[in-house]
């Protein structure tokens, strides 16, 4: 009823007194108010629909976005698993001689050897026990006392030896000028370490350089 009201003052203003007024007209124009003001809630939700959309849309971290889809959260990643694998050697006679000199601290995988120090039946020294592919065996040697390191044995293209804890490294250096550097294992047995060089066949090497953490040579040893 309001509707018909405010198109029949609508019209009376356009066209004269009310009595004039067309009553058809009139109830047509209220129809008309009606779709407009439908038309005009429906403009108005669909806005607020696109708002929120809007909204969501922006409060989402950059990151999860890619290639315009919305990714779930990265999951934090697990700490770092190390996995120790224990060394199975398959030299023939290790087992032999291991189990005849056992092992008096670890067996130190010093490529190409493993090696380990063992008690000597003299008193004072100790054994030096290496297994390799050319086989293996046992060396006595006394204390290190004013030296710092020692070569203990030669196999097949390699030199092994003894170091105490203040060797870091062991340095073979040839004649015509070249580098090898020694596999060191520290602390195999009592403030002991033990050290092997493998160098190519027909290598002529001259000296061995001893250094110490710092790189600072401590000790040098004829080839």
């Amino acid at each position: 009823m309001m509707d018909v009201k405010e198109a029949f003052d609508s019209l009376a203003r356009q066209e004269g007194p009310p009595s004039t007024t067309n009553v058809h007209r009139a109830m047509a124009a209220g129809r008309a108010v009606r779709r407009r003001r439908r038309a005009a809630a429906a403009a108005t939700s669909a806005a607020g629909v696109a708002a929120a959309v809007l909204l969501a849309w922006s409060v989402q971290p950059w990151a999860e976005r890619q290639n315009g889809v919305v990714a779930s959260a990265p999951t934090p990643p697990t700490a770092p698993v190390t996995i120790t694998v224990t060394p199975r050697p398959a030299y023939k006679g290790f087992a032999e001689l291991k189990k005849k000199h056992p092992p008096k601290g670890k067996i130190a995988s010093v490529p190409p050897l493993l090696m380990w120090v063992s008690d000597a039946p003299r008193k004072g020294h100790l054994l030096l026990c290496e297994s390799g592919p050319n086989g293996g065996s046992c060396s006595s040697f006394p204390p290190l006392t004013k030296e710092f390191a020692r070569i203990q044995g030669r196999g097949k293209d390699v030199r092994f030896g003894i170091a105490n804890d203040d060797v870091h490294a062991v340095t073979a250096v040839t004649k015509d000028g070249r580098r090898f550097q020694a596999n060191l294992a520290r602390n195999v047995g009592p403030e002991l370490g033990l050290w092997a060089i493998e160098y190519p066949p027909g290598t002529d090497v001259l000296r061995l350089v001893i250094t110490d953490a710092k790189g600072k040579t401590l000790q040098k040893i004829a080839g």
